[in-house]
């Protein structure tokens, strides 16, 4: 059945870790609501910050992932908004006639839920008066499919992001909204962040670098730039759902190191890559330590709750051996 996703854009007005157009953050009361691949619809409320033009707007739309947990809070999920797409124009809560679009009536809809189910008839409609066509729907792009692979981006210049220090990982993606939407890259990028491994590697990381003296700073893409003494890491965190995908992400978290490498020159100062993993890959897949080594990569992984080096270049990082504490 298709749903409605509140969704504030300010970051004063929202009290959960979403990233729009890519990432769902919900407490318990919603989880039965949320099923895997629903069809969803975005609504603006009006929220305290200054109105906006899509504010009482309906202004998306797209497919739901599988919902997962949060690591964090146990009475929230997370869902990752595969598919995603503006409106060709904004929609209001009534039609022509006065009737409000959810209910087909006169009726308000409980705006007061941030997940609404939703009528197959009001969700064409919805579509429709946004301007949405059959085509519209069987070409929208899926970040599941850059799960694995990283595609060239459909843009021109990559986009850029304030760096930003950080103590702690931030929940979720750590995404600011920005008035830019999101490409399907970056979409895809993001929704890894809220994964618990993925997370938990990168605390590892800066649980490392602050035992140095050192300082992490990240951004809208850039998962960690680790700068300590005199040592400067770029680091990208994968998750390792399926050992068997060992490989797809590695080529994926090459892609967006050199993606990263190049977008933020100046910034990184030379940095070194290091990809790290939620986990470490299994002995089939263990060549591709070499593989990041010949390519200049330092290799981490997280082993028993422990930052463990997998190549020499990340042995040579000084992410390991004696702190100066």
């Amino acid at each position: 059945m298709p749903i409605v996703l509140t969704q504030h854009f300010s970051p004063s007005d929202r009290i959960y870790e979403d990233a729009e157009y890519s990432l769902y953050h919900y407490p318990r009361q919603y989880f039965t609501r949320i099923e895997p691949y629903d069809r969803f619809i975005y609504y603006r409320p009006l929220g305290k910050s200054a109105r906006r033009r899509d504010s009482q707007m309906y202004f998306g739309y797209g497919i739901v992932g599988t919902p997962y947990p949060d690591p964090r809070r146990a009475d929230h999920r997370y869902v990752d908004l595969i598919s995603a797409a503006p409106f060709p124009r904004l929609v209001p809560m009534r039609d022509l006639a006065g009737h409000f679009y959810e209910t087909e009536g006169g009726a308000p809809p409980p705006f007061q839920s941030a997940v609404r189910r939703l009528g197959e008839t009001a969700y064409y409609r919805l579509l429709a008066a946004a301007g949405v066509t059959a085509t519209d729907l069987n070409s929208l792009k899926s970040a599941e499919k850059l799960s694995a692979f990283i595609l060239p981006g459909e843009r021109v210049g990559p986009p850029r992001d304030t760096f930003r220090i950080i103590r702690e990982i931030p929940p979720g993606a750590g995404y600011i909204p920005r008035a830019a939407m999101l490409d399907i890259n970056e979409s895809a990028a993001l929704q890894e962040r809220a994964r618990a491994d993925h997370q938990a590697v990168l605390k590892l990381v800066a649980d490392e670098v602050h035992a140095r003296g050192g300082t992490c700073s990240y951004n809208n893409n850039v998962d960690l730039y680790a700068d300590f003494g005199a040592h400067h890491i770029l680091v990208e965190a994968k998750s390792l759902g399926e050992l068997r995908d060992a490989v797809d992400r590695m080529r994926y978290g090459l892609g967006q190191l050199a993606d990263y490498t190049f977008r933020y020159k100046a910034e990184l100062r030379g940095a070194l890559p290091m990809l790290a993993f939620g986990r470490a890959p299994d002995r089939e897949t263990g060549w591709i330590a070499d593989v990041l080594q010949e390519n200049d990569v330092a290799f981490v992984a997280r082993v028993d709750e422990s930052l463990q080096p997998l190549n020499e270049a990340a042995r040579a990082s000084g992410l390991f051996g004696a702190t100066g504490s």
